[in-house]
Order: C-alpha cells, then sequence, then structure tokens
C-alpha cells in the first residue's frame, strides 16, 4: 500500500531527527555531550545559526525572483550550452546501471542523505563547541549562496532528465513521494553550479582540513559526499559541467573562509548583532575555540 504524502513527508521529517541524533551518538557520544555547553555555544552562535537556517530560504525567493525574470528561450539556450559539453554520456550511464535498488538507493541519497548533512554539521559543531569551525563552515556555506542564486537567476540549466537529446530517464522525478517533495521546492533549472555538489563537498574540506578528532567525521562526509555526486548524475539531475562548476565552487569558498582576514571581517559584525541581541562581550579573536 502507497503512502501518502503528507504521512510520507512525516516519517521524512521523523527519520531526519532520529538519524542526526543516532550521528551524535556514534561521533560524539552520550557522556561528551553536554546540552548546558551546547545551548552556551547556540548562544554565543546565534547569528551564524539563524544565517544557517535561513539559507534553505534562499531558494524559496530565488524561486519567486526567477519567475520574475524568466525567459524560456534563455533557459533553452543555456541548458543546450551545457549539454553540447557532455552529450549522451549520462544516458549511457543509466543504460549501463539500470536496476530498481540502485535507483531507489541513489534517490534517498540525494533526497534524504544530502538533507542530513545539512542539518547534522551545524549541530554537531554546537554539540562539539567549536566555534572557529562553525564560523568557517557558516561563512563558507554564505559564500556558496551568494554565488548560486545570481547564477540561477540569470543563468537557468534544467534538469538533464528534461533534455530531448540526452537520452536521460528522469529517475528522480517518476518516483511518486520522493519525486514529489523534491519538485515543490526546486523549479528544475537551477542546474548550473551543482549545490548539491557544492553545499556537501564544502563541509567535506572544512572537516578535512580541521583537527585530527573529525577524522571519522571526515570520512562519513567523503563517503557520503561520492555518492552524492553520482546521484546527481545517475538521477537525471545534474550535468557533468554543472558538478565540476559545484565543486570549484566548494572550494572557492572553502579557502576564501578560512582566511583570517575575511573571519576577522565578517566576525566583527556578527558580534555587534550579537551583542544588540544578547549584551554580550566579545570574547576572543576568530583564530582560537571559544570554551
Amino acid at each position: 500500500m502507497a503512502l501518502s504524502y503528507p504521512v510520507f513527508f512525516a516519517l521524512y521529517t521523523i527519520s531526519m531527527v532520529v538519524g542526526v541524533f543516532v550521528a551524535l551518538l556514534i561521533f560524539i557520544g552520550w557522556k561528551d555531550m553536554n546540552w548546558r555547553t551546547t545551548l552556551r555555544s547556540l548562544r554565543y552562535n546565534a547569528v551564524y545559526v539563524i544565517l544557517i537556517a535561513a539559507f534553505p530560504l534562499f531558494v524559496q525567493v530565488q524561486d519567486i525572483l526567477e519567475r520574475q525574470f524568466e525567459e524560456g528561450s534563455s533557459t533553452v539556450v543555456y541548458t543546450n550550452w551545457i549539454f553540447d559539453l557532455a552529450g549522451d554520456t549520462i544516458g549511457v550511464l543509466q543504460d549501463r546501471l539500470n536496476y530498481a535498488v540502485l535507483i531507489d538507493f541513489f534517490i534517498i541519497v540525494y533526497a534524504w542523505v544530502f538533507a542530513f548533512i545539512t542539518y547534522l554539521v551545524p549541530i554537531f559543531l554546537l554539540v562539539k563547541d567549536d566555534r572557529a569551525t562553525l564560523r568557517i563552515y557558516a561563512i563558507a556555506m554564505m559564500l556558496n549562496y551568494i554565488v548560486l542564486t545570481p547564477f540561477y537567476l540569470v543563468f537557468p540549466v534544467t534538469v538533464t532528465g528534461s533534455h530531448p537529446d540526452a537520452g536521460v530517464t528522469p529517475f528522480l522525478y517518476a518516483s511518486r513521494s520522493w519525486g514529489q517533495m523534491v519538485t515543490s521546492v526546486d523549479p528544475l533549472d537551477n542546474d548550473f553550479p551543482s549545490g548539491h555538489v557544492s553545499l556537501s563537498v564544502t563541509p567535506l574540506l572544512i572537516f578535512a582540513f580541521a583537527r585530527l578528532q573529525y577524522r571519522r567525521m571526515s570520512w562519513f562526509l567523503g563517503g557520503a559526499t561520492t555518492a552524492i555526486v553520482f546521484s546527481v548524475l545517475y538521477l537525471g539531475v545534474h550535468w557533468p559541467a554543472d558538478v565540476f562548476a559545484g565543486f570549484i565552487l566548494a572550494v572557492a569558498a572553502t579557502v576564501a573562509a578560512r582566511s583570517e582576514r575575511i573571519q576577522m571581517t565578517i566576525d566583527r559584525y556578527v558580534r555587534i548583532v550579537s551583542q544588540k541581541l544578547f549584551g554580550e562581550k566579545p570574547e576572543g579573536t576568530p583564530g582560537s575555540k571559544q570554551i
């Protein structure tokens, strides 16, 4: 018996909450999770957390703006440009790996694992009270969206599954529940660069450059990101050029966010806003972890 979409979405939400909690138990451990410390960290990083939480809303705002500027002919032209770079590569990939179990697995990777990482990383850093890494993560994600949004507005590229000459089957959108969830928030022409790639590679790079204590988290993010990159190609969502551009964007955003000068500039304004919200005083420089 097929689940109704409201029931499916409720189960999706519950599984996300449970998944994040289980991940915290695995990567941190119950004994090392101090909730008072986490709340203090949340208060100190409130402005960064608000920015991170607001990022998904940018997609909705962007969709509204996109409808105002939408030009169907431009979308076709830009999509053809990207198609010329890859041809029917993805169609060949799908033909070689057209198995129902793989399709279902990578749909879950695309629609669940990606969102799971998006929620897990900031919560993990709050529980660890790693304010320096959380700051880098928030700034890097902000830089990603600063680049992604104008590209999606002025350079619309449709998903591979909608191009008539690509020979690509839209596996993701053919799925009744998963497809409905994705299309309800995605206008299907926000392809270049790939946000799924840039926003998953970014935390991977940040943790890879962080302390050795995050080695297990880095390995997990590495495996999850690899699966996400493959899924966006295999499911008929992104073109190879989208993936490449998304990777370059992630590297650029991470390098910029790790710059002490950029951190100090942004954090100065964040501390001013935070002080007005909570009446707090600056506790240190951007280069040190606050406890």
